[in-house]
């Protein structure tokens, strides 16, 4: 199982948010669920990667040819994997991320991970991504201002049964692999 998950790349003395986004990683690896990320190794998303790493799991990257080549994994040493994928365009990328992947999670982010839900919300209310869960962490310093935010919007009756909230990082992941996998969780 693959899960995209959508975060920023500023830390700013957010140490919560660091321990958190580590164990993001090693829920993920733990739970055999390949991370599948884009943009720049930074921030919550390098914890994350390091998290994934320290528990030898398996770590996709998705860049636009020729941007963030300085902000690649180190060398992945034991069992360990990462594979890369290059894209022409923005617009290839968040395509190959919205296909690549079984599940996302949201974390804190800026305007590019609002960007990155908002094309998985229309992916999913438009057909091509039907029945693929969003996990969104409300925890350590994120604000839940996401969910009000998104029931402004018509299309928000379409995904309930899809979209969720959660605080606890290994029910949001187990629940995330369930619905991902199409079996029933109780976790959250």
């Amino acid at each position: 199982m693959k899960v995209t998950v959508c975060c920023g790349t500023c830390l700013e003395n957010e140490e919560k948010l660091a321990k958190t986004a580590r164990a993001i990683g090693n829920a993920l690896a733990k739970n055999h669920i390949e991370l599948v990320y884009c943009g720049p190794l930074a921030g919550l998303m390098r914890e994350i990667v390091k998290g994934v790493f320290e528990k030898e799991g398996a770590v996709t990257g998705i860049y636009p040819s020729g941007s963030f080549a300085e902000d690649l994994p180190p060398i992945v040493t034991g069992s360990s994997t990462y594979t890369e994928f290059y894209t022409d365009t923005r617009e290839e990328q968040t395509q190959q991320l919205l296909e690549m992947s079984d599940a996302y999670l949201v974390l804190p982010g800026g305007f590019g991970t609002l960007e990155e839900l908002s094309s998985v919300c229309t992916f999913l209310t438009l057909g091509p991504l039907p029945g693929k869960p969003i996990g969104v962490l409300v925890n350590e310093g994120l604000k839940d201002g996401l969910k009000p935010l998104l029931t402004m919007f018509e299309a928000w009756a379409e995904l309930p049964e899809t979209l969720f909230f959660l605080s606890d990082v290994e029910s949001l992941i187990q629940r995330l692999a369930a619905k991902g996998s199409g079996k029933e969780c109780l976790a959250g």
